[in-house]
């Protein structure tokens, strides 16, 4: 993992901004209701081009009248317009969507609209996929086996980070920050229990085996700091550089015995997005 990082996805829409959600457990935007009078927003004015720069250099972001996207595959697009973001939760869909790459520049009347929700930009971007490209997708839900974060015996061990020190962007809200991570090392300020599981099931995937659900019921933002021993890896030089401590706790007796949490086997739901159809778009 990238060491200060935060969750503005371009540098997670280029921004690491695109507020990390527990893997698979993000919905994609809810549609309005069947009676609904409301008129959403949408992109009147949208340019999608290919770029077949040699060197790529992505980045996305939604910015204050659209959305603006440099050197990006479709797939990768998705992940921001559904909010499902691991790409073992896609199928289906023509190889390019992941090869692929384009510059898109899309923008609204903000007369109009001057306050777009998240969930609205969302909605504004799987139109304009939907649109361009042509895109149809469907959600279904499939079982994974997952490892449930839940409180312990005694309660949290970490607080909810101070006001003050929150950091805070007009559309996403509060913003999940990462001092450091890695193969071993966890520490994170201002985020919720879903996207430290989100991360903890990144970061620990060699340890674990399994994706991490948050069910700790905790609603806050937090401040968190979780060191382990990392399991060995085929590259044994690799562990030892990233881990805190080659000797010590397991991933299991860390996240109990640091942050009055445990890890519990178990099945579930996680929903899968499947796309049915996607075209290269026409150039404008």
């Amino acid at each position: 993992m990238r060491s200060a990082r935060t969750y503005y996805r371009a540098a997670g829409f280029a921004l690491y901004l695109f507020v990390s959600v527990a893997a698979g457990q993000a919905q994609p935007a809810p549609a309005p209701p069947a009676n609904s009078t409301t008129q959403l927003p949408k992109y009147e004015v949208a340019s999608i081009r290919e770029n077949t720069n040699p060197n790529p250099r992505w980045s996305m972001s939604f910015t204050q009248d659209g959305v603006r996207a440099m050197d990006v595959t479709l797939l990768w697009v998705l992940h921001e317009a559904y909010g499902i973001t691991d790409d073992e939760l896609w199928s289906g869909g023509p190889t390019w969507i992941k090869e692929k790459r384009f510059d898109i520049e899309a923008k609204y009347d903000t007369d109009r609209y001057p306050n777009p929700t998240r969930e609205e930009r969302q909605e504004m971007l799987q139109q304009l996929l939907a649109d361009r490209f042509k895109l149809v997708v469907h959600r279904e839900p499939k079982e994974f086996p997952l490892y449930a974060l839940v409180v312990a015996k005694g309660g949290p061990k970490f607080e909810e980070t101070k006001l003050e020190n929150l950091r805070q962007n007009p559309t996403y809200g509060v913003i999940c920050t990462h001092q450091r991570g890695g193969k071993g090392v966890m520490e994170m300020s201002g985020c919720t229990l879903a996207q430290f599981a989100f991360d903890l099931g990144g970061n620990a995937r060699n340890d674990l085996g399994r994706r991490v659900a948050d069910q700790t019921g905790l609603n806050g933002h937090y401040t968190i700091a979780l060191h382990w021993a990392p399991l060995s890896m085929a590259n044994p030089a690799e562990q030892s550089a990233n881990a805190t401590d080659p000797t010590g706790p397991s991933i299991f007796t860390a996240v109990k015995e640091q942050l009055g949490l445990e890890l519990k086997p178990m099945t579930g739901p996680l929903d899968t997005m499947v796309i049915d159809h996607a075209e290269l778009p026409n150039e404008n």
